[in-house]
């Protein structure tokens, strides 16, 4: 197969949990760059570890919604962060992260992009909208959601 028929194959993870448009745009922008997207769903343990909370979502169940996304072509399981022999293994050529990310320091990911020659790109992040402001709008409502899920029974 020559250069010119080569597929770009794009690489995009996260938690995905209480799932929302943010999540949706970046997957969509993701898959516009490439033939290609791959998603990395993280493991419950992986999310506890490193937002130190049990996501809200299971693991199965957070899957089960990517899978149902037309941008996405192929989800696999991320147990760590940027596992180099992943990457490799599907040859990733892009790997496309929220702007938030920006000035992270993963020194697996350096690697990663030198040793692999990934290129990477970071999307805009849905400012508005994210997991932890739907987390803290639900503990605000707390009273009137208890209240109104009452009176429904």
């Amino acid at each position: 197969m020559g250069l010119k028929n080569k597929k770009i194959i794009v690489y995009t993870c996260g938690s995905y949990d209480l799932f929302h448009f943010g999540h949706l745009n970046i997957l969509q922008k993701a898959k516009r760059l490439g033939d290609i997207l791959i998603v990395g769903v993280s493991s419950d343990s992986l999310i506890s570890k490193y937002k130190e909370i049990k996501p809200i979502v299971c693991y199965k169940d957070r899957v089960a919604i990517i899978k149902e996304l037309k941008c996405v072509d192929k989800i696999i399981k991320q147990e760590t962060f940027f596992d180099i022999k992943q990457l490799k293994r599907y040859n990733i050529s892009t790997i496309v992260l929220g702007d938030d990310w920006k000035n992270r320091d993963f020194p697996e990911l350096k690697k990663c992009l030198k040793e692999l020659n990934i290129k990477m790109i970071y999307i805009p992040y849905t400012k508005r909208l994210s997991t932890s402001l739907i987390k803290k709008k639900i503990i605000k409502n707390a009273y009137e959601i208890i209240e109104a899920q009452t009176k429904r029974k």
